[in-house]
């Protein structure tokens, strides 16, 4: 039996995600990595990945939506179960290494930037590393 103050984070997260899609005219949202495009779900899982919030807009990444949370704006992205699961070949262009996303839960939310939070090598600033799928560049160096 699911405790009750964790179902209700949950309806307000599932309300929190539709609103800033709703809000942005969206019912779907893309892959931040390979573009895909990823149906949202009334229940969760809300889509087939997983969802972010980054504080930054990350410029290269033209898949955003931009919402509220506690005052202070950021900006919803998604990654597939393929991405983060490895079928698609995400590698940093600096250090060749594959990006491992497999540890994050899918069908949920994360407060924060995921791509930007499990570094692959030692970028001094990590929201400017740089990844692709075979030969499409998805993060680029301001």
């Amino acid at each position: 039996m699911e405790d009750d103050a964790q179902v209700g984070q949950g309806e307000d997260l599932r309300k929190f995600i539709l609103a800033a899609l709703s809000a942005s005219h969206r019912n779907v949202v893309n892959c931040a990595l390979c573009h895909r495009a990823l149906p949202v779900f009334e229940q969760f899982p809300l889509v087939d990945g997983t969802l972010f919030l980054s504080p930054s807009r990350h410029d290269e990444i033209e898949y955003d939506v931009p919402c509220h949370l506690q005052g202070r704006l950021m900006h919803l992205y998604a990654v597939c179960v393929d991405c983060l699961e490895g079928v698609h070949k995400i590698i940093c262009i600096k250090c060749k290494s594959r990006w491992d996303g497999s540890w994050h839960q899918l069908g949920t939310m994360y407060t924060y930037d995921i791509l930007a939070a499990s570094p692959c090598c030692q970028v001094v600033n990590h929201l400017n590393c740089v990844f692709e799928v075979g030969k499409i560049a998805l993060r680029e160096n301001p």
